[in-house]
């Protein structure tokens, strides 16, 4: 009687490729048979993450949603970066570009955080903004996360005097 493969659920090509992805952060774009990509999702690590999907044990603890989506699950790729931040900035633009059919998440049209300072202004500030114009302005991010943003620009409003949009001048810590 031949042996029993517990993961044929799972082609051969998907499980090399599954076998082949590093161990660092990255984006997994996961197709149909027909190549249309229908999920964006970020990792850690591409291979952990990724194999997780294949685990004959957990298809049966899946809520319905991810099991229909890993029944479709005919191809994928994969985009290694350098940082994980970065993976969640580069699976919000993909998700917006390509609209997968299974992500639910960066499906509106807010965009990440910008900081603007418009260096033409006698007292520059620091303003959040979206959406980046070509208005001479120097722009910092994009910033996945507002709140250690807010907190790092807090942070030198309060020991380097920065101004911030709302904020009013204030005296350098030296009293100047």
């Amino acid at each position: 009687m031949p042996a029993i493969d517990s993961d044929s659920a799972v082609p051969p090509t998907l499980k090399e490729k599954v076998r082949r992805l590093p161990d660092r952060p990255g984006v997994y774009l996961m197709k149909d048979r027909i190549g249309r990509i229908i999920y964006v999702g970020k990792a850690k690590a591409l291979k952990k993450r990724v194999s997780s999907y294949f685990q004959p044990a957990r298809s049966f603890t899946l809520h319905p949603k991810i099991r229909a989506l890993v029944d479709m699950i005919a191809d994928f790729e994969a985009i290694v970066v350098k940082s994980e931040p970065e993976a969640i900035l580069l699976e919000g633009k993909l998700i917006k570009q390509w609209k997968p059919r299974y992500n639910t998440d960066f499906t509106d049209d807010k965009r990440f955080l910008l900081v603007r300072v418009d260096m033409r202004e006698e007292l520059p500030r620091f303003r959040f903004v979206r959406l980046k114009k070509d208005d001479h302005s120097r722009y910092f991010g994009p910033f996945a996360h507002s709140g250690p943003l807010r907190k790092a620009l807090a942070q030198m409003r309060r020991q380097f005097g920065i101004l911030l949009s709302d904020g009013t001048p204030t005296r350098l810590p030296d009293g100047s």
